[in-house]
């Protein structure tokens, strides 16, 4: 060491030394900038740019100039020049090897024995432009060199080369490029100085003649040459770095601007790493931008979520679809995400955009309306579909278990009268404290369904013998016959229940349920107000239904059904633009016999395939010759649906009657989905393309409209008239038709709510925005001649602002 410092101090002209040692500075701190512009810029480590050879020729000149500046300032002892042939190869060595040193870096990443090899490769090329530039000296005397210094020379470049690149790994910050910076001039200088302290020379005297040579005057003109050359390149690449900083700089102010401008969570991230989120991000993360800034993206998420997120991180962002995923905020709690991403250039390289939309509310809301798909809206009781459902399992229990399962039907008794001497709302609040009633009585396990208006069934199941379940039942009926007191309001009404047993009287759940029907009828006949089981005598009561689905049969030819309708106006302004198609029969014998009694039977008896295309037919007929060109609604059952070809009767009917397609709204339940929804699906689809508006009928009434919604794109859904009924009444009524309408508004349909039967429920939909309506406010159904009889006048008068206010 002393000796090295011997060599600096005494054979050495130290100004030339530090004005060596400024260009060796410069040109390392220019190098590692240009560097960190190629890491910047190819994070993932294959780029094909110019950055990395522009800093193996700054680098190399920047060795060679420090070498024969720090060589004009040798003081030798002895005259010397230097061989033009192999100073012009050191500075080639440098070069070529630095540019392979600097490739070898960007492949080796963070692997330590790649950074090794390419520290190695660094230093083997600084030592071979040293004494390759040694080895150009024409001294007048003999060059003998010390091999311990030689091999601490090397060493001691390999070492600190190695240092450097490891440490180069991360260049974004200007502390860790000055530290960089020094650890190659340490390796510059180190290998210069040392391998100098290793030089003796024996004079002699210099033989003329001897190749060409460059003097000390030439050398230095060439020396200022090339540290001019790396002074501009350093100049240019900090003006360089300057520019493109202040352009991220901009561009990162744009992001940010229109990043917190959106309402979703956004956060772009970089080989796994946050490096920008918005506002809305923070807020859903409940964090600071400082603590989420650099933390690796999976660490934002559940665990559960791990390897999904490691899934879609091998696949190009552009080719995947959103998922689901649960995030951790701040605080711990779990939400749940919608999870979106797209490759981006963030800042001049390659990013990731991701965009998380907070599910919670939509969840919250799916969770509602999925409630109230299987709930009666107004006792809270499952409905139809969820009493399907438990049945079904209750009876599958049963049959593994060789188990009874009871089912009863329990209608209730006097309540008709309720309704009209005391009014609807009244008879709402007496079905509340029926239904809890009746929950009192009934174990956890047991399923209380109101399936009607006040119609009930229960199913009671784990090995109840016929004795247990008429004891229950009892119980149930002596509750209700004991008085209600509802608004001051002693009421008094009963109730009459019909039993089918699993599996004596049915094994199915329609066969169960058509027994405790026929029981429940027996008991209102007899009297009302106790309970029957089910017997095979009923079945009397099954032949007469036979009957009535017999005359069914015949009741096209003989000309018995009729189509009558009801309009359907504009939400706004009262105008009809639809017409609803609605069948009758008129019985010569029966009289008026109601949809409800004879519709179901053809369902059942298949009949409703006949009877729905000639609905169709005659709908489309009819059409075709009305004086305006009003649309005409036509219900479709789930088996008419069903059936092959459907879509092509469809178009034929509008062929045969030259109906435009448009004019026809087909209106299905979501009971066409339940069998086939795939199928439901292209039948769906077949019609769209001809032209057909498709309508969810009853929407809300259902199981799972809303994922129905999702499946296919309807052009309206029509909201049930049980819901209008409680309009005004309830107040859990008016949030539910506000959610529904906001929901069909932002998926693009138009929302039709029926059963409108008063100007006060048509104020208040009015102002949620419904955009048509339908109900006895504005016409009852009446026979498709009479249309004429409508007066168009007295609609819009409805819809009068001055008229609207009053009902508010």
């Amino acid at each position: 060491m002393f000796k090295i410092i011997a060599c600096l101090t005494e054979a050495h002209d130290l100004g030339l030394v530090a004005i060596s040692a400024g260009i060796c500075l410069l040109g390392c701190f220019s190098t590692v900038t240009l560097m960190a512009e190629e890491r910047r810029l190819h994070p993932q480590r294959n780029g094909q740019g110019f950055w990395l050879p522009l800093a193996a020729a700054v680098f190399g000149c920047s060795v060679w100039s420090l070498h024969f500046v720090a060589m004009l300032a040798f003081r030798p002892g002895a005259q010397a020049a230097y061989g033009l042939a192999p100073t012009a190869a050191s500075i080639g060595i440098a070069v070529a090897g630095t540019l392979a040193a600097l490739l070898l870096w960007r492949r080796a990443g963070q692997n330590a024995l790649g950074l090794t090899a390419a520290g190695t490769v660094l230093g083997a090329a600084i030592a071979g432009m040293h004494y390759v530039g040694v080895g150009a000296m024409a001294v007048s005397g003999l060059l003998f060199f010390d091999q311990t210094f030689v091999q601490a020379s090397l060493g001691l470049c390999a070492t600190l080369a190695v240092i450097a690149l490891a440490r180069a790994g991360d260049l974004t910050g200007l502390r860790r490029r000055i530290e960089v910076t020094l650890w190659l001039t340490l390796a510059i200088c180190g290998l210069h100085f040392t391998g100098m302290t290793a030089l003796t020379i024996a004079p002699t005297a210099l033989r003329e003649g001897e190749g060409a040579v460059l003097g000390s005057t030439q050398l230095g003109l060439a020396v200022g040459l090339v540290s001019l050359a790396v002074l501009a390149a350093g100049l240019v690449a900090l003006m360089t770095q300057r520019h493109l900083m202040r352009r991220r700089l901009d561009e990162l102010s744009r992001v940010r601007l229109l990043c917190n401008l959106a309402y979703e969570a956004l956060l772009i991230h970089r080989e796994g790493r946050v490096m920008e989120i918005n506002q809305a991000g923070l807020r859903l993360f409940e964090t600071t931008e400082r603590e989420i800034i650099g933390r690796p993206l999976l660490s934002l998420f559940a665990e559960a979520a791990a390897p999904a997120l490691l899934r879609r991180s091998r696949c190009h962002p552009d080719e995947l679809y959103p998922e689901e995923f649960e995030i951790r905020t701040g605080t711990g709690m779990p939400v749940p995400v919608e999870f979106s991403c797209r490759a981006i250039e963030y800042l001049g390289a390659p990013a990731v955009a991701v965009a998380l939309r907070d599910l919670r509310q939509h969840r919250r809301d799916e969770a509602r309306i999925r409630h109230l798909a299987l709930h009666d809206a107004l006792t809270d009781l499952p409905n139809r579909t969820l009493l399907g459902e438990r049945l079904n399992l209750a009876l599958e229990a049963a049959g593994e278990n060789r188990a009874r399962v009871a089912l009863v039907y329990l209608d209730l008794d006097r309540f008709k009268p309720v309704n009209d001497f005391h009014g609807h709302a009244v008879g709402d609040a007496l079905l509340v404290q029926v239904a809890k009633r009746m929950l009192a009585e009934l174990r956890p396990t047991d399923t209380l369904a109101r399936i009607g208006g006040d119609e009930f069934v229960i199913v009671l199941a784990h090995s109840r013998t016929p004795e247990q379940v008429a004891e229950t039942v009892e119980r149930l009926i002596v509750a209700l016959a004991r008085p209600f007191q509802i608004e001051a309001r002693r009421i008094e009404i009963g109730a009459s229940a019909g039993i089918a047993l699993y599996p004596t009287d049915g094994g199915t759940a329609e066969s169960l349920m058509r027994a405790a029907d026929l029981a429940l009828y027996r008991v209102k006949d007899e009297g009302r107000g106790t309970l029957r089981f089910f017997e095979a005598a009923m079945d009397e009561q099954l032949q007469a239904r036979r009957r009535i689905e017999h005359e069914l049969s015949g009741a096209i030819p003989r000309g018995e059904l009729q189509l009558h309708c009801q309009p359907i106006v504009n939400g706004r302004t009262g105008v009809i633009e639809t017409f609803e198609a609605l069948i009758r029969w008129h019985h010569p014998e029966r009289g008026c016999v109601p949809p409800a009694e004879f519709i179901p039977l053809a369902e059942q008896s298949e009949q409703i395939l006949r009877i729905g295309a000639w609905v169709l037919d005659t709908a489309c007929a009819a059409a075709a010759t009305w004086p305006q060109p009003w649309r005409v609604a036509v219900n479709v059952s789930p088996k008419q649906f069903r059936q092959p070809g459907f879509a092509v009767s469809v178009a034929a009917a509008l062929t045969r009657h030259g109906l435009p397609p448009r004019r026809l709204v087909l209106e299905i339940t979501e009971g066409v989905f339940i069998q086939d929804a795939a199928m439901a699906v292209e039948v769906l689809t077949a019609l769209r393309s001809l032209g057909v508006r498709l309508a969810l009928d009853d929407f809300g009434t259902g199981y799972s409209s809303l994922s129905y919604l999702q499946r296919f794109k309807f052009d309206k859904i029509k909201i049930d008239q049980s819901f209008v009924r409680r309009l005004g009444q309830h107040a859990d009524t008016l949030t539910i038709l506000r959610a529904i309408t906001h929901l069909g508004h932002n998926l693009g349909l138009q929302v039709t709510v029926e059963g409108v039967e008063t100007p006060e429920q048509l104020a208040i939909l009015r102002e949620l925005g419904c955009d048509q309506m339908q109900g006895y406010l504005f016409a009852r159904p009446g026979p498709m001649a009479a249309l004429s009889e409508l007066e168009p006048e007295r609609l819009r008068a409805l819809f009068d602002p001055e008229s609207l206010q009053a009902c508010a």
